[in-house]
């Protein structure tokens, strides 16, 4: 079931989405691959912002989609890939009917853990590097159709070895998206593919310990060695190899989480001000005052005044 204690829900299975999302039941709640417009016209028309604790692929050959991330509203172009994976904070509104396909798959179905070695090389599109949508090429996508409309198929028929031959199709896909992927952003060189990695470890760590924080299973805000204990790291050379990637210390990088989180909240949420604070791990209200101000030049509450959804 949905986790709505932190009052940004977390939906943990396939079967929680579709349920919230207005699409029924899945076939299969372990993997379900289906094309857009034949989605129920009573979905929602604007998904709230939300959690998922699975992964997805959305192959959108439509436009009438927006995609909201970090606070970024993108507008949705045909032949247009969205990823979502395990944590990702993210919604979206549509202006009409969608066409294209999407997969969806649990954790336990390839038995893909986020924090396992060796998983941003093998699937680079489900990390923070990937978070934004992905226009693709009219070739590319005639491709990852005819991928994606045999599972498809394979979701609606009754064979014994059906588990297996998904499994087998799904591999082939993420394979496929992988090529893609790196066909349209470009490979790294060694160095800078470790330096990489090891960024897109410390993104997955933040993004848990900040769902810990707003489920309340950590109450200290996130701190450099309180991710680099968590990573088995040395906080030192944490903040160097995430500035190599991205300019900026692991430290900047913590301070601007916590700020999208609490824009999230003061916009999604009706929490009183004070309760984010706390959730977000701050002592007290005036410091987080303070921190927002320091960030915006502006109050939180003026901040959630000025927004108009």
């Amino acid at each position: 079931m949905p986790e709505t204690a932190e009052h940004i829900p977390v939906l943990n299975s396939i079967s929680d989405f579709f349920r919230v999302y207005g699409l029924g039941e899945p076939v299969n709640n372990e993997i379900m691959c289906m094309r857009l417009q034949d989605q129920p016209d009573k979905r929602l028309m604007n998904m709230p912002l939300c959690r998922t604790n699975f992964y997805r692929i959305i192959h959108l050959t439509s436009e009438n989609l927006f995609h909201l991330y970090e606070n970024k509203r993108t507008e949705i172009v045909a032949n247009t890939l969205i990823f979502s994976y395990p944590g990702k904070l993210e919604s979206w509104s549509r202006s009409g009917r969608l066409y294209g396909n999407v997969v969806y798959f649990s954790k336990d179905f390839l038995q893909l853990d986020p924090v396992r070695p060796g998983y941003e090389s093998l699937y680079p599109y489900f990390t923070a590097d990937a978070a934004f949508p992905l226009a693709i090429s009219d070739q590319q996508a005639s491709n990852l159709k005819l991928l994606s409309d045999e599972l498809i198929e394979e979701i609606g028929s009754h064979y014994a070895d059906k588990t297996e031959m998904l499994k087998n199709l799904l591999h082939v896909y993420l394979q496929k998206v992988k090529r893609i992927y790196e066909a349209n952003t470009g490979k790294l060189t060694i160095k800078t593919k470790e330096n990489r990695l090891l960024y897109n470890l410390f993104r997955k760590h933040l993004e848990s310990y900040i769902v810990q924080l707003g489920a309340g299973k950590q109450t200290n805000m996130p701190s450099v060695s309180a991710i680099a204990e968590m990573m088995n790291m040395n906080p030192n050379y944490l903040n160097s190899s995430v500035k190599k990637v991205t300019g900026q210390t692991a430290s900047v990088m913590i301070q601007e989480k916590l700020l999208l989180e609490a824009k999230a909240y003061l916009i999604h949420t009706p929490l009183q001000i004070a309760e984010i604070a706390y959730r977000l791990g701050f002592d007290n209200l005036s410091y987080f005052n303070r921190f927002f101000k320091k960030h915006t030049q502006t109050t939180p509450s003026e901040f959630r005044k000025s927004i108009v959804l």
